[in-house]
């Protein structure tokens, strides 16, 4: 395994000859993320059941899923009529309304009708929250979170690593979550010390201190002093193999992320708490059991990126160590094919 070790009073990553032997790399951490292929337009069943989601000006904002197309025409009807033009030749699905009001009103009518009658799973993740998709870094739409997958838009969220400098040793502490078990998604994987998406209306910063007092009761006063923005990733997340993929199935839903990180390092004597119900504790890590828990697939797995990033970007993953260092930095930062918020 990775082996941390102390060398001119600072701790460093190094190749073990474990890792040597079995190549190991970190880049299998980004595949869970990132693994849809940049040439996915030419596969022929992406082409066959793949639709392209459409400004009323043409701009791409989307991949939707052919059946969930089909699930449109049949459950919304004359509505479905009004707000898009779908054209099944040339496989795209085009917004009508040319003012934000109108596309706005008639999208919330659109997805509150599906939350009625559909029989698509995505439905049960339904979150009474907005996602807003954009076009020249303006909102364009909101569509309900829980069909962003439907839409194949664009989605946003902050993540916040947590860490603090043992007093005696000086070394890097992380403060890690486990999830709860009754949560829909990743349950009791270990998670980033704060993460949450950007529902609209809320702004970046103000997502970041909202959700630091709802998932760790940091308080804004504490959060305020000690974070630092750190920048942002990029991916299009995609669970299917695209080997055997037919995108037939909502398994196969594709949709583009940009997560803003933000590090804050706290005093030694603020501990998160849990509060919402989403965490069921905090514990603490020491830079070798995060990298040990990161090889054995305990984070959730855009955790596990934003972990990466931070043990790249902290200088404890170098090229020295990494075989696959420059694609992982890239993989990391894809250039998505949708106008994005900022």
């Amino acid at each position: 395994m990775s082996k941390v070790i102390s060398t001119a009073g600072r701790e460093v990553l190094i190749r073990s000859e474990k890792d040597k032997l079995n190549n190991f790399s970190f880049l299998p951490i980004i595949d869970k993320v990132d693994v849809f292929p940049r040439n996915y337009a030419n596969n022929e069943h992406f082409q066959k059941n793949v639709y392209m989601l459409k400004s009323h000006t043409g701009v791409d904002i989307g991949f939707v899923l052919k059946l969930i197309v089909l699930e449109i025409r049949e459950v919304c009807g004359d509505l479905a009529t009004r707000l898009f033009t779908v054209n099944d030749d040339s496989m795209y699905v085009r917004f009508k309304p040319t003012s934000f009001q109108e596309r706005d009103d008639l999208t919330e009518e659109l997805c509150q009708l599906l939350r009625v009658k559909s029989k698509l799973e995505c439905i049960k993740t339904w979150r009474d929250e907005k996602y807003a998709v954009y076009v020249e870094h303006e909102p364009y739409v909101l569509i309900e979170r829980g069909l962003a997958g439907a839409f194949g838009i664009v989605t946003y969220g902050v993540h916040v690593n947590g860490f603090f400098r043992d007093s005696t040793s000086g070394e890097i502490k992380f403060w890690i979550p486990r999830r709860s078990a009754t949560k829909p998604t990743w349950p009791s994987m270990l998670d980033n010390i704060v993460a949450g998406g950007i529902g609209h209306p809320h702004g970046i910063y103000e997502t970041v201190l909202k959700e630091c007092m709802e998932e760790a009761t940091l308080s804004a006063d504490v959060i305020e002093k000690n974070i630092k923005s750190v920048g942002s990733v990029s991916y299009l997340f995609f669970q299917g193999d695209i080997e055997e993929e037919r995108f037939e199935h909502e398994s196969a839903f594709i949709t583009g992320e940009v997560e803003y990180i933000f590090d804050v390092e706290l005093p030694p004597d603020v501990i998160p708490v849990p509060n919402d119900g989403e965490v069921e504790q905090f514990g603490i890590f020491g830079l070798q059991e995060v990298v040990d828990a990161l090889k054995r697939g305990e984070f959730k797995p855009n955790c596990a990126l934003i972990m990466v990033e931070f043990l790249i970007r902290h200088g404890y993953i170098t090229p020295e160590i990494e075989p696959n260092y420059t694609e992982i930095i890239s993989r990391m930062h894809r250039q998505l094919p949708f106008p994005v918020m900022r």
